[in-house]
């Protein structure tokens, strides 16, 4: 609601007596220097415009695409894990090669957001002799040259690895971070979008030559998505969530009729990043804008 400019004035020195009353809805009394109130007033609805401005800016327009997170609260606000390790493996079959290199820059955001939730993160090194040691007992948890998880073997391998963690007590819980492929459509007639796992992300153009207008927008292209799993050190699954981060292909116009092409460089943007992480870790972490489920 608008007030008049002279009632909300009014109202402001409602409490110096002599300087300016309301009579009847309107002002009266002597108005000293009023230019002066005016640009106070008006620059202070300025000020509240431009706060309300950069509020809605933090407000993600994530979309229903959100997947249907697990957050087992049950067992989460009867023992809350204070301390996380971020595991140096996947939970169950590995990332595609190409995304290997990428793990680190994520596993950095990632620690950055939990910390910003108040968790704190401890140093890997013993998970990762931990685990070292229960693959050699147990076996290789994946076979690459039949691309094929050992689900037997993987389970032992975690199992021991999260009971010698919690024998050193350095942690409460471990969070697993894995980078996985979604093939993705983009839709619509003039602003064309992919939606996946609470993101939206236009097609990215190579080449100067415009794009064909026979393109077939109806093929697939790969999309990473960043998956977030948490098990306690009791081996009790606590959290489990995804987001999405960036289309790996972009359109190469250069090619006849126009082709998806995998792109050189990934997770250049530092918002799609921050939008595809905090939604993999939310409520864990919670944040604004998320869409009930």
């Amino acid at each position: 609601m608008n007030l008049p400019l002279c009632i909300v004035d009014c109202a402001w020195n409602s409490r110096q007596p002599g300087k300016r009353e309301c009579q009847q809805g309107h002002c009266t009394a002597n108005p000293r220097k009023p230019h002066r109130r005016l640009k106070k007033i008006r620059r202070i609805t300025l000020q509240l415009g431009l706060a309300n401005l950069l509020l809605a800016c933090q407000l993600s327009t994530f979309n229903d695409s959100v997947y249907p997170y697990v957050y087992r609260s049950e067992l989460i606000s009867t023992n809350t894990p204070q301390k996380l390790v971020i595991a140096h493996v996947n939970f169950g079959v590995p990332s595609k090669s190409y995304l290997q290199g990428y793990s680190l820059k994520l596993d950095q955001k990632v620690q950055s957001v939990l910390e910003q939730g108040g968790f704190e993160i401890a140093d890997n090194g013993n998970f990762r002799s931990f685990w070292r040691a229960a693959v050699r007992k147990h076996g290789d948890v994946y076979n690459e040259s039949m691309a094929q998880l050992n689900t037997e073997a993987f389970k032992k391998v975690v199992g021991q690895t999260l009971a010698q963690l919690a024998q050193s007590g350095e942690a409460d819980a471990v969070v697993f971070t894995d980078l996985l492929e979604n093939p993705v459509v983009f839709q619509g007639a003039n602003n064309r979008l992919a939606k996946w796992h609470g993101v939206s992300r236009k097609p990215r153009i190579k080449g100067r030559a415009s794009l064909p207008a026979e393109f077939d927008w109806s093929q697939t292209a790969p999309a990473v998505s960043l998956r977030v799993i948490v098990y306690s050190v009791k081996g009790e699954l606590l959290f489990k969530s995804l987001g999405g981060l960036e289309v790996t292909r972009h359109v190469d116009t250069s090619k006849n009729n126009g082709r998806f092409v995998r792109r050189d460089k990934l997770f250049s943007s530092a918002g799609n990043v921050d939008e595809g992480v905090r939604l993999a870790l939310h409520p864990l972490v919670p944040v604004r804008g998320y869409p009930e489920q």
